[in-house]
């Protein structure tokens, strides 16, 4: 008995060191292990920098056929100067592009473009370059969408955003100080060091506060220590399978700090729906609920709360349709928890103008109790941006009699306006061409209209709908003015 059971348990030692064994002959060496991620390294630069592009910016005011060489010396009698469309010419002003369409669609950052009245724009791939024209670029998202004609490049392929973990590996492609115009972007690498950052202020701020002009001041920022460059602005960061999940950003480089990081806008629900609305040729409309939130207490959020308190509320915005008020804590938009007041901007911020969320909200909320659980439905208004880059859009907007209206919240003077507007809502007059039907009408832009005859307008769309086919005269009522002066009416244009 002894004898077998000792004879069982040298069998079981025996095998156990033979797979310990196998398993040890099988673990792959360092060399092995390095090659291995060499070769996704390379095989994800291979399927990603076909479509990634070179662009450069020519102000209109320079002479076209005197651009300077910038580089090199040039052999033979060439002159020190060429043109942009000469395969020699290196951009004083230039950033990178990528391919999102097989029509020849190109995505950069809006930065890259500078003013997109005032310049000429070129793309290099395989050392030919193209003309560019910009079908609309977007201040917000920073994004702006070219179009190239004769460009056949296979679109880029986008990732899943939602499960980026730091530590991730990722692979920057760009072109630095405008030496990729020969089709061959160049390659750094790294991982992805932090998400959901906030971009840099400007100089000039001096508080916290300052500055927040685009979405990405309230933090979405994929953070990487891959480095970022002059002119690897709008170029693409990619994962392992070749998949671009970021739009890189080379901004910190002007403060002197590309060093240590850089950043790249997330290819994200809000970044996917901002591109399918500036491939058409428009630039989106952002969502405004009408709060100013306020971050919770110290000692709530030690606690473990979370959300974002709603310090005051806006007349006449959605926020107060929907029955809002002071001190209602906002915990999730959408579904989507909320941290914090900057969070709470971020999150409807990214949503588009008109679109119906539902906002998780506790009422009665303090330091002892957690308040009353509500579920508000609200629709959007629109958010009016004020950054120092001016929306930019090839389809012009929509007019009617010489008259262009816009959501309430996105006109001039809504702020000190908005007490005495309609609650119900009303559109603002945004331009009124001199002369024209609404001119003479006595319409001026600051004006605000709630109805086109007896029909209420609370959107720019309600407005060009109600007006579209009348073919006589049109009362508009205004509100927001004396009494005995709210009707306009407007007559038909002389033909």
């Amino acid at each position: 008995m002894k004898a077998a059971f000792h004879y069982r348990w040298s069998i079981y030692g025996a095998c156990v060191l033979i797979v310990a064994g196998a398993l040890k002959a099988q673990e792959p060496s360092p060399l092995a292990t390095a090659a291995a991620m060499e070769r996704l390294m390379t095989e994800a630069i291979e399927r990603a920098e076909k479509s990634v592009v070179a662009i450069s910016r020519v102000r209109k005011e320079e002479t076209p056929g005197e651009q300077p060489i910038i580089g090199l010396p040039l052999p033979g009698s060439l002159t020190e100067r060429a043109s942009p469309t000469d395969p020699r010419f290196i951009p004083t002003e230039f950033g990178t592009g990528v391919v999102i369409d097989a029509g020849g669609l190109v995505v950069t950052n809006y930065h890259v473009l500078g003013n997109a009245r005032q310049a000429d724009f070129f793309v290099w791939q395989n050392r030919k370059p193209f003309r560019a024209t910009v079908k609309a670029a977007d201040p917000w998202l920073d994004l702006a969408v070219l179009k190239v004609d004769g460009l056949a490049v296979r679109p880029i392929p986008f990732g899943d955003t939602r499960s980026l973990k730091k530590g991730q590996f990722v692979i920057a492609l760009g072109n630095p100080y405008a030496i990729a115009r020969d089709g061959q972007p160049s390659a750094s690498w790294g991982i992805i060091s932090n998400l959901e950052r906030q971009a840099a202020p400007p100089r000039t701020a001096t508080r916290a506060a300052d500055g927040r002009e685009t979405l990405h001041h309230y933090g979405t920022l994929i953070q990487t220590d891959a480095r970022l460059e002059l002119g690897t602005s709008g170029g693409a960061l990619v994962n392992l399978k070749g998949e671009m999940i970021g739009l890189t950003t080379s901004l910190a480089a002007l403060y002197g700090y590309e060093r240590p990081g850089g950043f790249a806008i997330p290819v994200d629900d809000d970044f996917k729906r901002a591109l399918e609305m500036l491939k058409t040729g428009r630039v989106p409309d952002y969502g405004l609920l009408g709060v100013e939130p306020a971050a919770l207490t110290v000692e709530l959020r030690q606690r473990g709360r979370t959300g974002a308190r709603v310090r005051s509320i806006a007349d006449a915005t959605p926020a107060k349709q929907a029955g809002l008020r002071e001190g209602d804590v906002i915990t999730q938009v959408e579904g989507a928890p909320v941290g914090d007041d900057l969070e709470l901007i971020r999150r409807l911020s990214g949503h588009l103008a008109g679109t119906p969320i539902t906002l998780a909200v506790l009422r009665g909320s303090d330091e002892r109790r957690n308040g009353e659980p509500l579920n508000v439905k609200v629709k959007l208004s629109k958010k009016r941006i004020d950054a120092g880059r001016e929306p930019y859009s090839e389809i012009a907007p929509e007019t009617w009699r010489g008259l262009r209206v816009e959501y309430a919240t996105a006109a001039p003077h809504f702020a000190e306006r908005s007490r005495d507007l309609d609650p119900s809502g009303c559109v603002g007059v945004i331009e009124v061409e001199r002369d024209s039907s609404a001119w003479k009408a006595g319409l001026r832009p600051g004006d605000f209209v709630s109805h086109v005859g007896e029909l209420r307008v609370a959107a720019p769309g309600e407005f060009y709908d109600a007006v579209a086919g009348r073919d006589g005269e049109v009362s508009l009522k205004l509100t927001g003015v004396e009494r005995g002066k709210a009707l306009r009416t407007v007559e038909p244009e002389a033909p």
